[in-house]
């Protein structure tokens, strides 16, 4: 038997793999149905140039299931993704059916600039394109660690409590948790009476005024406590990093042994 990459299950296989021949086998019922599984898709909806410096941001829509969240990204960031990829599946994946990026330089964006609107427009295009591709040659995006954490990286500031519960279910992350006690809840430190920035909580989307009774998570996150409370009874995590919101007695003895 020979050890080969499964484009599909991304692992290593032994040879043939499941996965290859998958509609001849599963048509002659040699394998039990899988449950389906929500796929990833990518929309490129739109670009803008950053507020300060030369560079564009470019909102990309992600939606899996019934969830659909934006993100904002840097071309140099798609870039970046595709070396990471290139780097865990080697320069043959090209062949394989990696897709190419869309090119950096055109001669239009040389002659009239890396801001003129018909070069950034069709680079968007490119990219709809790219991730199109990428998401054929990588369906089970929960298996690679840097496409996952590309598109699930999420940019929560304008996102409703409703959709953020319906990212979390998506992304895996919703369902029955440990039941976290009221009292570790209410013994989460308030934040500093002198703390100048006031900013806006991501769950309410209002801002955190300072006589407001406004709690500090342990990755150091900021909500009002009436919101994070009633938010961590359905989700134990934070909404902007995803790390543990209430630590569990049960988590830090497991920790401990």
């Amino acid at each position: 038997m020979t050890s080969t990459r499964c484009s599909r299950c991304l692992e290593r296989c032994v040879s043939p793999c499941r996965h290859q021949g998958g509609s001849e086998r599963e048509a002659a019922g040699a394998f039990p149905e899988e449950e389906e599984v929500p796929e990833y898709s990518v929309q490129v909806d739109g670009f803008e140039p950053a507020r300060r410096g030369r560079h564009v941001i470019y909102t990309l829509i992600i939606r899996r299931g019934t969830a659909h969240w934006p993100i904002r990204r840097r071309f140099r960031q798609v870039v970046k993704l595709h070396e990471q990829l290139l780097q865990s599946f080697g320069r043959s994946s090209m062949k394989a059916g990696l897709p190419k990026l869309p090119p950096k330089v055109t001669c239009r964006s040389v002659f009239c600039g890396q801001q003129d609107q018909q070069f950034l427009q069709n680079r968007a295009l490119q990219m709809q394109e790219y991730f199109e591709a990428l998401l054929r040659y990588i369906p089970f995006v929960d298996q690679c660690e840097a496409l996952r954490e590309f598109l699930c990286s999420v940019d929560v500031s304008n996102m409703s409590y409703d959709a953020l519960l319906d990212l979390e279910q998506a992304l895996g992350r919703g369902g029955p948790e440990l039941q976290v006690d009221p009292a570790l809840v209410a013994a989460l430190p308030k934040r500093q009476a002198f703390a100048s920035h006031l900013g806006c909580c991501v769950i309410c989307q209002e801002t955190m005024e300072k006589d407001e009774d406004v709690r500090v998570l342990p990755c150091g996150h900021e909500y009002h406590f009436e919101c994070i409370s009633q938010w961590i009874k359905q989700c134990n995590t934070c909404c902007v990093c995803h790390s543990m919101a209430v630590a569990q007695p049960d988590c830090e003895d497991l920790g401990s042994t």
